[in-house]
Order: structure tokens, then sequence, then C-alpha cells
């Protein structure tokens, strides 16, 4: 694990965007881009942590700010799920769709999952491709359901 991943660096980034975030769940749900959305997260950690990873080792200074992997990975895990199920609670289509709107405009997941697709030849676009098919390997390939699946029985007649 790298020092900026600390879970301690991570605590002291969540505290500090609960600090600086009132109403935060009210302005995600307004927000009107995607743009707006990532503002939200850009947030410091005090000055305490600008010299230290852990709480009783002092580094040098370092500012201890989210970088843009993890504020796209809060948006892909966290923020579209949470829109999502808010709309689908009050029967807001538009917050569904904006959900799903943001999801197409982030980038695609770079994992083991997604690399397996793209070597064979599955195109991996954006974020929204991305959980679509670690939805699809979750619920077909690890259950070896290939015949069930578009992609797996394309593949299968090929052979």
């Amino acid at each position: 694990m790298r020092p900026g991943n600390f879970p301690t660096v991570r605590l002291a980034q969540l505290a500090a965007l609960i600090q600086n975030s009132v109403h935060l769940f009210s302005k995600i749900i307004e927000a009107e881009s995607l743009a707006d959305v990532r503002k939200f997260f850009v947030v410091d950690a005090n000055d305490f942590w600008h010299y230290h990873y852990k709480l009783d080792d002092e580094s040098v200074y370092k500012p201890k700010t989210m970088g843009a992997a993890t504020i796209e990975n809060l948006i892909i895990n966290t923020v579209v799920p949470i829109v999502f199920a808010y709309g689908s609670a009050h029967q807001n289509q538009t917050l569904k769709e904006k959900a799903l709107q943001w999801l197409s405009e982030v980038s695609a997941e770079k994992n083991s999952i997604t690399k397996g697709f793209l070597k064979i030849g599955v195109n991996v676009q954006n974020a929204f491709d991305s959980q679509s098919l670690i939805e699809l390997k979750n619920q077909y390939c690890t259950y070896k359901k290939c015949l069930r699946c578009a992609i797996g029985s394309s593949l299968l007649k090929k052979i």
C-alpha cells in the first residue's frame, strides 16, 4: 500500500470532506454536471497530515489531497449508486438518468475483470461499460453460465 493510501490519510481526507461539505447529499442531488460533483471532493486534509502518513511518524511535507482516480472511484462506487437509488425510491426518472449519464462520463475502471474482457475484444469505453462487464462477470462467468450470456454465446459459436 502506498503511503498516500494509508487508512489514516484516507480517514483524514474523509474528515476534511465532512467538515467542508455541509449538505453534501443535497448538493450532489442538485448538481447539474459531473464536473460540479467532482469539485465537492477536492479537499485537503488538515495541516497535521501534510507532514504525516501515520499519527506517530513525521514525514516530509506533502499535501494530502484526493487524486483524480480516487474521486472517480468515489463517483463510480458511491455517488452514482446513491443518486440512482434515491431516484428509484422517489420515482424520479430524471435523477436515475442523471446517475447513468454521469457513469457514462467517467473513465472505465482498469482492473483484472475489464482487462479480461479487453483481451477477448470487448470494448470498454467508460465506467458504464466497465460496471456492466463487472456485473456480467459476477453473474455469468463466475457461475459458468456462458450459454445464458450474449458474449459467452457469441464466443462459443466461434469455436
